[in-house]
């Protein structure tokens, strides 16, 4: 596209043709005979989201089309849609369409329909919706990666990356990336545009590497923005085009924008948008958007109010230097995000369609080692930011939760859980002297329970049809009586082996079986357990002990946490842990060769 058709400067966000790379075309458009259409995921223009958050105007859709068609701008209000501009290129080229005043509509959404009326007729070949108003502010937007020998994502990434800065050139005055190298090994090739700054970094997990970064990104002189990602994603680079267009027009200085995930193994499924933190509940964490499907047209062309959630995941989460005045909780793996959402930028944060990354199942990662984080972390967080929060909701979840575990033959799961509860009830000394590289190659060792490849006989058995849920609720109720059927005689319980999804517990099903094969729902993955009676009383026994200890310490503990916290997130605290001095940590970069 011609920069002379329109300053790029004043790009709000792309309109994308699918690439011979797209993981999931009808994302990007719809073909349908001799009609392309944009009402999709990456194409469409989510106009009462921009009118409620940003101060844009004037509304233009700058169109390079590759020969003579017909094109079509679009609105859609409440699921209506109406044609309300046409336009005929005669020729190859580019059109500049002002649609219309923003702030004046009541519009939902925009999109663009291009319509070729001969065989040697023309497609949009790119184009984008743009602003007619100078920005309200600058905004130069600082990319932190962590990694961990996750080198072909990262640097895909890197490439990409650098890719968009040929395709759009003012993004690269406002746009840096740094990349904190975790296992210090990481080499990024030398190549014309953007070069990443490179931080070598000790093992101290995503918090650790992220805390590093924004440590750095306070201290550069350059920085008014910063984006946390995941070093595991494979990033849509359009998203950074969205955010930066965003934060320039943003009415409210300290919004935040987060990225939603997409599953890879399903491309078109949307993982989560957000999520709230239910602390009261056996499970906490709840996503928004779950499994939604980013193919239907009326996910896509409708207007939601922006959802209201309470943390946002660091697989993509962008917000303002000011709002991240105080660093990450070191707490190496699970809940960083969280406390980092409930304490600053989640009560600022929104999506924004296309604005997103697709990821790994998280169904493949779960295991005791998680718990373990989950049990540690998540209460230090709750500890940390919740007032009413006491002993006896830890234990509650740490009863329900630990017995769905051990009634469905997860006995390390509970121990691993027991052992997260147990480094908490240590207190603040705990995370004074804790070395995480080392706790974490201690924890993730754990041979049960870990998804690998089935066998040729596993492989062929598949999950039953889904049961009913009342059906399952009398399954998971009938196992507290008979305590998960440990004490059943061994003829009342079935030899068989029962199957269940690698995620669900199966309660229900494993009291009337010695065996469950957990399987991946698409992927040939999974693990077989079987129960151990003598195991099931010790891990119970180590129960009782946990829970009276966490009765016995709460109040004292949560006092201590409180009066810790300034310390464990500071600055100084952080070039302890990294090893260097706090002069050095401040102005520490090592620009990639």
């Amino acid at each position: 596209m011609s920069v002379a058709a329109f300053p790029d400067i004043n790009l709000l966000q792309r309109i994308l043709p699918a690439r011979a790379d797209t993981l999931e075309p009808p994302l990007y458009e719809r073909i349908a005979g001799n009609v392309q259409t944009f009402d999709t995921y990456f194409g469409v223009f989510p106009a009462a989201r921009w009118r409620r958050k940003s101060a844009v105007n004037a509304l233009h859709a700058v169109l390079e089309v590759s020969g003579p068609c017909e094109i079509e701008i679009v609105a859609v209000k409440r699921l209506k849609e109406t044609i309300v501009l046409t336009h005929v290129a005669q020729s190859a080229g580019v059109v500049n369409l002002r649609v219309c005043d923003l702030q004046d509509t009541t519009v939902d959404s925009y999109y663009v329909s291009v319509r070729r009326n001969s065989d040697n007729g023309g497609r949009l070949v790119t184009g984008g919706w743009y602003s007619g108003a100078a920005p309200l502010r600058e905004v130069r937007m600082n990319a932190v990666i962590t990694t961990f020998n996750r080198q072909p994502y990262v640097l895909a990434n890197v490439e990409r990356m650098r890719q968009l800065i040929t395709e759009v050139p003012s993004i690269e005055q406002s746009f840096r990336a740094t990349i904190v190298d975790n296992g210090r090994n990481l080499e990024v090739p030398a190549s014309a545009g953007m070069s990443p700054t490179l931080i070598p970094n000790p093992n101290l997990g995503g918090a650790g590497g992220f805390a590093r970064g924004l440590i750095h990104a306070r201290n550069d002189g350059w920085t008014t923005h910063v984006l946390f990602m995941d070093d595991d994603i494979s990033l849509e680079v359009e998203s950074l085009v969205r955010t930066i267009a965003m934060f320039r027009y943003a009415t409210d200085d300290k919004l935040c924008i987060h990225g939603a995930m997409i599953s890879e193994e399903i491309p078109w499924m949307q993982f989560e948008a957000g999520a709230h933190y239910a602390w009261r509940y056996t499970y906490p964490l709840r996503a928004v958007g779950r499994e939604d499907d980013l193919r239907d047209r009326i996910t896509v062309l409708a207007d939601e109010l922006e959802p209201k959630f309470e943390y946002t995941a660091w697989w993509y989460t962008a917000f303002p230097i000011a709002v991240g005045k105080e660093n990450p909780v070191p707490v190496f793996v699970r809940g960083d995000d969280v406390a980092f959402g409930l304490m600053h930028t989640g009560e600022h944060s929104i999506t924004m369609k296309g604005v997103a990354v697709w990821h790994a199942d998280f169904a493949l990662k779960n295991g005791p080692m998680t718990l373990y984080y989950e049990t540690r972390n998540m209460l230090l967080v709750e500890t940390l930011v919740y007032d009413q929060h006491k002993w006896y909701h830890t234990a509650y979840r740490t009863l329900s939760f630990g017995f769905r575990n051990i009634f469905s033959l997860r006995y390390a799961s509970l121990e691993y859980m027991l052992k997260g509860l147990d480094h908490y009830l240590e207190g603040p000394d705990f995370w004074r002297n804790v070395d995480h590289a080392a706790m974490h190659d201690e924890v993730r060792v754990c041979p049960e329970e870990k998804a690998g490849p089935l066998n040729a006989e596993l492989s062929a058995i598949q999950i039953p049809a889904g049961i009913p849920k009342p059906i399952r609720l009398i399954g998971f109720i009938a196992a507290v009586p008979l305590v998960g059927g440990y004490i059943l005689p061994q003829w009342l319980r079935s030899k068989k082996l029962g199957v269940a999804p690698i995620n669900s517990r199966a309660v229900g099903l494993a009291t009337r079986r010695n065996s469950i094969l957990h399987r991946h729902p698409r992927l040939d993955e999974g693990y077989v357990l079987v129960r151990d009676t003598p195991r099931f009383w010790r891990d119970m026994k180590a129960l009782r002990v946990s829970l009276m200890r966490l009765r016995r310490d709460y109040p004292r503990l949560k006092r201590e946490y409180r009066a810790y916290y300034p310390e464990m997130v500071s600055d100084e605290a952080w070039a302890q842990r990294f090893g260097v001095s706090i002069d050095d940590l401040r102005s520490s970069s090592t620009p990639a060769k």
